[in-house]
């Protein structure tokens, strides 16, 4: 072999080390293959009239390839997911490294650079990640920070990562900020349980929700306390509750809650009518110096853990000028499915039964109390839709509205069979009856009689009517409250007189009847 010839070995990408011996075997000058350094080819051992152009001898010859360095070319977190409220110094995961030398150790750090933001919500611990604070999905739902892994040779790769936090509270309901509490949950729709506890007030104030657009508690951009406030509160407010004064016997007020839906990740406020209602105060807009709205002085907030708060209320007509006691709620987020017949509720003039989502008949146990001198009665009426019209010759539309001639008449003489409601003053009873689905059923007093005083075509001895409507009651007032979900309140007297709303109290419990 020639001084001047060259050998050429070129190993496989990023291999290092030592390798097998080489055998080499010399090709003499008899090949006419054009075999160049540049040119390597497959070498016919036929060429030459089937002699070989290869020697026969072999040389071994041994090597040692160094290593260079490369630099990584990736890197990776293990999970990149956090669940909301996890303890401090929780793991996320462990990096590793993608580098084209074999057996290489990497250092891993945060650094300043693109998506850096939150770089000092974490420490990196070795190859591991951990959050250093508990995190809360509503305050940030995701971190972004950049990563550093660094080799032996300090060749190094940077990497942005995001860390989700993983909701998983399926529903939720906190007090972000002051008095605004914000509810979530898993659907579209989610629900509000508010429950009486308590109530100390002389007077009998109703309680209500209304919608704001943040955490600050604005409406359209007006802030709290500001020009038109309490107009626009109105118009999103919801009725939840009324706590009266005097119990009549047997009727346990420590049972009473409502349930409202809400939109998921709505904020919210609460107010308090004192000695009035919302459906009063939307009637007559001279009577809005009514509404009480919460603040530092006129409402008490205990969170009571576990997603849930006690709302304690102090009113100008409270017996104490220091407790927060005149009414008291707690209030939770539930997965309970809203009561049968309870839809409208909360809206104004809400006091009926909607049984419009219903397909089958509706069986109705109906426990009745009275505080009142008065032989009333109760019963319950069709009509049309939410505004009161009753249909009077089977098409379905409304014939009677309310505060039209022939509206009492109507309503009474329509009246769902066998629902006939009265009881002894201080007493209490049950009764049962069916009501058809659907449609919307609406209770009615009359005061000290019964029908067949408004049907014996003798308008001399007409007794007082009085509906769930404003615009059906001759005094436009209202006479019927909601006391909790399906629990009615009425007030005999005329202009709601000593406005008790305990003359008569009626709770529903309504399941739909089993087929057949």
């Amino acid at each position: 072999m020639s001084a001047n010839t060259k050998l050429r070995f070129l190993p496989v990408a990023n291999y290092n080390g030592t390798p097998d011996s080489l055998s080499v075997h010399a090709l003499d000058n008899t090949y006419s293959g054009g075999f160049t350094e540049n040119n390597p080819v497959t070498i016919d051992t036929t060429e030459n009239g089937n002699s070989t152009s290869i020697s026969a001898d072999t040389a071994t010859i041994s090597t040692s390839i160094s290593a260079v360095n490369d630099a990584p070319t990736d890197l990776e977190l293990s999970a990149n997911t956090v669940n909301d409220e996890a303890a401090a110094n929780t793991v996320i995961g462990t990096f590793n490294s993608t580098d084209p030398d074999q057996n290489d150790i990497f250092a891993y750090s945060l650094v300043s650079g693109i998506d850096d933001t939150d770089n000092n919500a974490f420490t990196i611990d070795g190859n591991t990640l951990k959050i250093n604070n508990s995190p809360d999905f509503q305050t940030k739902s995701s971190y972004k920070i950049r990563v550093r892994t660094t080799d032996n040779a300090s060749l190094n790769f940077e990497k942005e990562l995001t860390i989700n936090v993983n909701d998983e509270i399926p529903s939720r309901l906190s007090n972000p900020n002051d008095d605004v509490f914000n509810i979530t949950g898993q659907d579209a729709k989610t629900t509000l349980e508010v429950q009486l506890t308590g109530h100390n007030s002389p007077v009998v104030n109703e309680l209500g929700l209304f919608t704001v657009d943040d955490p600050q508690g604005t409406i359209n951009g007006i802030a709290p306390g500001g020009e038109g406030y309490a107009q626009a509160a109105i118009l999103r407010s919801e009725v939840i509750l009324s706590a009266i004064a005097n119990n009549p016997n047997g009727f346990d007020t420590n049972n009473l809650s409502t349930l409202l839906q809400l939109d998921s990740g709505q904020n919210f406020r609460f107010l308090l009518v004192q000695d009035g209602t919302l459906d009063s105060v939307r009637n007559d807009p001279n009577s809005i110096g009514k509404l009480l709205f919460s603040s530092i002085s006129t409402q008490k907030i205990t969170d009571l853990g576990d997603n849930s708060f006690s709302l304690g209320w102090k009113n100008a007509s409270g017996k104490s000028s220091t407790e927060f006691n005149d009414l008291v709620v707690k209030i939770n987020q539930t997965d309970q499915a809203l009561p049968l017949g309870t839809n409208l509720q909360g809206q104004f003039q809400g006091e009926v039964i909607d049984l419009r989502d219903v397909e089958q008949s509706v069986e109705a146990e109906f426990n009745i109390y009275r505080e009142a001198s008065y032989n009333n009665y109760v019963g319950f009426y069709q009509v049309t839709d939410e505004n009161g019209g009753i249909d009077t010759n089977g098409d379905g539309n409304a014939d009677v509205l309310t505060g039209q001639a022939g509206y009492i008449q109507a309503a009474v003489s329509s009246r769902v069979a066998g629902i006939d409601l009265s009881v002894s003053n201080q007493g209490s009873a049950s009764f049962t009856g069916t009501f058809q689905p659907g449609t919307i059923f609406a209770p009615f007093i009359i005061v000290n009689a019964t029908p067949d005083a408004l049907l014996d075509n003798n308008s001399s001895n007409d007794p007082a009517v009085y509906f769930t409507f404003l615009g059906a009651n001759s005094d436009h007032t209202d006479h019927i409250r909601l006391l909790a979900s399906n629990t009615f309140g009425f007030e005999d007297l005329a202009n709601a007189g000593d406005k008790d709303f305990n003359d008569l109290i009626i709770k529903v419990n309504l399941t739909t009847a089993a087929l057949g």
